[in-house]
Parts: structure tokens; sequence; C-alpha cells
């Protein structure tokens, strides 16, 4: 039978602005179960994408939908006979931004009606945010003396070796200076950024580079042979200066990845097993393996085949713009990933094999809200002490 539209809408409404009673509820999930038939189901999708549309929310923190839904659609409460008639009709006809209204309901839950015993052990227990001591862009010159970037005045100045650099803002920009550039062996600079902080720089060949927390990226001050080549440690996205008779190559633990004019993103941090190149535009070419826009290399020091697959760059390059994204990623990736960030100590206690988490988090949600939202999902727990977390099965 056809689903009663104002009714549905106002009680999916009232569930995402925790406005809804049990009676409500249970009417809301009988609405659901009378979809019987491929008609009512593309109906039923199109009211959660018009109820979500009403709503007109942002939210800060987006859960993996069908993880989340499966731990709603198996709670006591509603494991009964009617609702496993259709055990799957949710995840069958709901579309994404549906199946997100039940992930914000249960971010607010878990901030304030989860059960008492496991707020406290998060959100009161050491309840000091970690932060790190040294939030400080490092610029490291060729000599090895280092200046933290924010004590660098506005406008251009000389460096040593001769470098003209200009600070504006949150970003470092040389530009070309022809004396520079005749000498035989120019100086190199490095730039550094600690943990909880990106850092944008343009180096004397226009090429955009943006750093992300945890990496260092070190670059001739002047590009003056017929290859333009960095080194890089840590994640950081190019947007490389089109100059057709000067290559630019990127060194990356191992990995030699080489363009003429394009946008990528390389990631290649030390704790971590592959270097990772996303191309988004243009054309890299990552040893011997030639990447066309939207693929991903993965490469290693080991000397295996480079191993190349198709990925969502927006989802590769989220970082740039305040978000992690994790695709049932390995816990220790995503603890690693968020200790870059968040300046954490992580210990592991227990089998955490197979243990996994996917969703996008904002970079900027409160740690221990985070660390509530990822134990929802039922991969792991949490013990809070300072700066040291532990993670347990």
């Amino acid at each position: 039978m056809p689903i009663k539209e104002e009714r549905f809408i106002a009680l999916l409404t009232a569930y995402i602005h925790e406005q809804i009673n049990e009676a409500e509820f249970e009417e809301l999930i009988n609405l659901v179960q009378q979809a019987d038939t491929d008609q009512e189901d593309e109906q039923l999708a199109s009211l959660f994408d018009k109820a979500w549309q009403q709503a007109n929310q942002q939210l800060p923190i987006k859960l993996d939908a069908e993880r989340v839904f499966r731990r709603i659609m198996t709670a006591p409460q509603l494991n009964t006979p009617a609702q496993t008639k259709r055990p799957r009709i949710w995840l069958i006809a709901a579309s994404i931004a549906a199946l997100l209204c039940l992930a914000a309901l249960l971010y607010r839950q878990s901030i304030s009606q989860l059960p008492k015993k496991t707020r406290e052990r998060l959100l009161t227990q050491k309840k000091e945010a970690p932060v790190s001591g040294k939030r400080a862009v490092m610029l490291t010159l060729s000599n090895g003396h280092q200046i933290p970037v924010s004590a660098l005045g506005e406008g251009v100045q000389t460096l040593q070796s001769g470098g003209r650099v200009q600070r504006n803002q949150n970003q470092l920009i040389y530009t070309e200076d022809q004396h520079v550039k005749a000498n035989a062996s120019p100086a190199f600079h490095t730039i550094t950024t600690p943990v909880g902080m990106d850092y944008t720089l343009t180096l004397s060949d226009g090429t955009h580079v943006q750093l992300n927390a945890g990496s260092s990226i070190t670059y001739p001050i002047a590009f003056h042979q017929q290859e333009r080549k960095v080194e890089l440690q840590g994640e950081a996205y190019f947007d490389v200066a089109k100059h057709p008779n000067q290559a630019f190559l990127v060194q990356a633990k191992g990995t030699h990845i080489r363009v003429l004019g394009t946008a990528f993103n390389v990631k290649a941090y030390q704790e971590e097993r592959y270097v990772v190149t996303t191309l988004l535009t243009g054309g890299v070419k990552v040893q011997s393996k030639v990447l066309r826009p939207g693929q991903q290399a993965l490469s290693n020091e080991d000397g295996n085949p480079i191993a190349v697959r198709e990925v969502d760059v927006e989802e590769a390059t989220a970082w740039r713009k305040g978000y992690f994204v994790f695709d049932q990623d390995d816990i220790k990736k995503v603890m690693n990933t968020l200790a870059r960030w968040y300046d954490i100590d992580v210990v592991y206690n227990g089998n955490l094999a197979g243990k996994t988490f996917g969703g996008t988090l904002s970079r900027y949600t409160d740690f221990h809200q985070l660390l509530y939202a990822i134990e929802r999902t039922g991969s792991v727990k949490f013990t809070i002490e300072g700066r040291r977390v532990i993670v347990s099965p």
C-alpha cells in the first residue's frame, strides 16, 4: 500500500531532531515495513531524501552508514518477527543521505544518551584534550639552521644563499631569482609540519604544495637543471606548474614519481607500508607505471610489483578540506592517522586482528567525541589516560 508521505516525513524529521517518542518510533518502523514492492521501495528512498533536505543539517561527523544501520537494526527492541520479514529493507531502499540521518541520530545520542558507564569512561576520565606542545611549522635552511615560519616577517625577504621568500598568512611563497638560478649548486630548504597542522608552500617554479600533518618536504630554492626534484616524507598534495622542458620529480621512501604538469597526492609516512600516489589531473609515472586521472598506485621499498587501482580522488584528498576518510581501514592505520593530527600515543591491548573502521570524520571534531563515534560502531573500545589512548577489542 502507498506510504503516507506527510506522516512519514513528519516522523523521520522528528527522528532526526531527537523529538520522537517510543510510540512514534514504532510507527516509523511499521511504515518502513509496509514497503513491499519495488515501487514502494523507490518511494521510500525518495521520502528519506526529502526529509533529509528539509532537516538541512550539517553533521560534524558522518559514520559508515551501513555499519551504523546494522547496529541499529539488530538492537533487541527492533528484533521482532515483523521486522525480520524484511531485514534489509533500509539497506535496499534508502539512499546514502537517508542512512546518514540514522548516523546523525546515533552520533548525537552517543554524546548525550549513552549508558552512564560508557560516558564516564570516555568523557570524564582525564578529560584534558591532547594538544601538541610543538605546534610550529619549521623552515630548515641548508646550513641546518631552523626558523619557525611564523617568525618570518610579512613581505619578500632574502634568506641564506640568496633565496627570496614571502610569508603570506598560512603559506610560504618562493620567487625565482635569476642569480640563484644560475648557481650550479643551489641551496636546499626543508619545511616540516608538526602533528595537528598542515601548511601550504609555493616553490620557485610556481608549483603549489600542501603538506599534511607530520610531514616534510626538501626542495632547492631555485630549479636550474632539466629536472625539478623534491623529496617528501609524509603526505602532500602537488599542483605542479607546467614547464614542458623540465620534468618534476618527487622522491618518497624509494618511490620515484615523474610528472610535467599535473595535480596529484602522495602519501609516504614512514610507519605505513605503502607509498600511495593518487592522480587527479594530467599524468604521472610512478616507477614504471603510468597513471591516468582517478587512479592510485601503491608502491613500497620491498621491490614488489606496483599495484594500480581506481579510486575516488575526493576521498583520497579529503584531508585538504579538513576531513579524515576511512574505508573499512585496519584500526591501527586509523589510529596512526589520528595520532598524527591529535598528537597522541596509541597503545594496543589484545587481539585486534580484523578490527576496522569506515567513515568520514571532521579533523576539527572534539577528540573525545570522535573516539565516542568510532567506539559506537562496535569495532573497538578506548581508554584515555591523558595523551595516551589504549585500544582494546
